[in-house]
């Protein structure tokens, strides 16, 4: 199993999502949400091709995908989130390095206070392929995971700035 912490580096580093991919394949992105023992958000691209989301155990967006292995063509994006100033702090998760194999560290300075206009992608991407990304967007950090194929792609993006968030 290969995990990779998606944290915020403020005065401490703090937790935002995990990606783990299973020996299985099967790619999992999870949101750390310790204050309901019955809420366990994530995203999951299975090896049978399977991509859902998942929140209070009822599956959501469920649609059959190509197999994330070695077969996998071309590039996919798994999961992409929103993410703001101070939603790190709402969130309040610790991240202890040691407990994953790495950490995508989005310093502070690059999260914009304006809700939806800095965003994390995480991508399974053929080996030499670039995700598909927000056209226009600037990446301000990105890193490529080739611990087995597909790769995994995380990205710290920022949209445009005539973008309007419909949200």
């Amino acid at each position: 199993m290969h995990q990779i912490a998606i944290a915020v580096r403020d005065t401490d580093l703090f937790l935002m999502a995990t990606v783990v991919r299973s020996a299985a394949t099967d790619v999992y992105v999870n949101w750390p949400r310790n204050n309901d023992a019955n809420w366990k958000p994530h995203t999951s691209f299975h090896a049978s091709g399977q991509h859902h989301q998942k929140s209070f155990n009822k599956a959501l967006g469920v649609r059959k995908e190509q197999k994330p292995d070695a077969t996998f063509k071309g590039t996919r994006t798994v999961v992409s989130f929103g993410l703001a100033t101070g939603e790190h702090m709402a969130v309040n998760e610790q991240c202890d390095p040691s407990k994953f194999a790495a950490v995508f560290e989005i310093p502070l300075a690059l999260v914009q206070p304006k809700k939806y206009s800095t965003w994390a992608y995480v991508d399974l991407v053929e080996p030499g392929m670039e995700p598909v990304l927000f056209p226009g967007a600037t990446i301000r950090k990105q890193e490529v995971y080739k611990d087995a194929e597909p790769w995994i792609v995380l990205t710290f993006l920022e949209l445009p700035p005539n973008h309007e968030s419909k949200a």
